[in-house]
């Protein structure tokens, strides 16, 4: 075991370790505790989609008072942890919350058409969710929970 996890990458930790040293070392790395250099490199854990649903943008005959968008919140607040990560990562290739919380992300959510047939989509690199105008909470959920558990990369579907 101690083979698997430290001797067999010994060298590729080593080179990892001078160049974040190169780049983030120096006297104010020791400024902080382990779990603050966590917070940075890898992003917050808790997600806030009260926070992100009152910072998105709409476009394309969307608004927040739009039924479409209503029920898609109404969908995203009722899944659990691991379904939001997941709807997260869809949306943006990440499912960790940028340093300053889901609130400070530039999250559009776009109309994608009349098609109940066609599945959301994402651009990740501009944290673009495309959603097609569903009528229906039911409809809506099982497109949804099929593209974000279905579909993973760079494709059309």
């Amino acid at each position: 075991v101690k083979y698997l996890l430290e001797d067999s990458i010994e060298r590729q930790f080593a080179a990892f370790q001078r160049g974040f040293h190169s780049v983030c070392g120096g006297e104010c790395l020791q400024l902080f505790r382990w779990e603050e250099l966590e917070l940075l490199i890898c992003g917050s854990p808790v997600l806030d989609f009260e926070a992100l649903e009152r910072a998105t943008q709409y476009d394309d005959g969307f608004s927040r008072q739009h039924p479409t968008v209503v029920i898609m919140w109404e969908v995203i607040h009722a899944l659990d942890v691991d379904l939001q990560k997941r709807f997260l990562f869809f949306c943006t290739g990440s499912d960790r919350v940028p340093i300053k919380g889901l609130g400070n992300l530039n999250f559009v959510i776009s109309r994608n058409g009349t098609d109940e047939s066609r599945l959301p989509s994402a651009h990740t690199c501009f944290n673009h969710l495309l959603l097609p105008e569903y009528k229906s909470k039911a409809k809506l959920k099982e497109q949804l929970l099929k593209a974000i558990n279905d579909t993973e990369g760079f494709h059309i579907i």
